[in-house]
């Protein structure tokens, strides 16, 4: 750390907390899902998705996805939740692994794909995994109700 004779006391505070909560965080989820927690508030939002699917975990933790549909393609993704990093990096990487995919073959991302896809996981968090991948088929699930699936035929 760059320890100047200006530099706000408090600031050196707050770079010493950020440096110890990125060792941290790279420690539980590697430099993988580090960056994937760092990179997710510089996210594309999406302003009109075509369905949103959301759960809420025992954890007290919610997790929701959004999805933008295209015939039967999700173009484009999004996410939001209240949660810890263990639900911010499961929810990005549902996001990212749904976004380009065929609604078939969105309903079918489970908590091993997001597990795997990051690399490296807490055990005792993987439950954030299968919620990210629950909101993911209650999107799907709720853009087939509303017709989706219907009015394309």
């Amino acid at each position: 750390m760059d320890v100047g004779k200006n530099q706000d006391p408090l600031d050196m505070i707050l770079e010493v907390f950020e440096q110890e909560q990125e060792a941290d965080l790279v420690a539980r989820f590697g430099e993988k899902g580090f960056a994937i927690w760092r990179d997710a508030p510089s996210r594309k939002r999406l302003a009109e998705p075509t369905a949103v699917g959301s759960v809420k975990g025992s954890c007290g933790d919610t997790i929701a996805i959004a999805l933008l549909i295209d015939g039967e393609t999700i173009v484009e993704t999004d996410f939001d939740t209240d949660g810890c990093a263990s639900s911010q990096i499961a929810a990005a990487t549902a996001a990212a692994l749904a976004k380009g995919k065929s609604l078939d073959d969105a309903v079918d991302i489970d908590e091993e794909a997001i597990v795997g896809t990051v690399g490296q996981f807490p055990d005792d968090d993987r439950h954030c995994a299968y919620l990210a991948a629950a909101a993911v088929r209650e999107a799907v699930h709720r853009w087939m109700i509303a017709g989706g699936m219907l009015g394309n035929e």
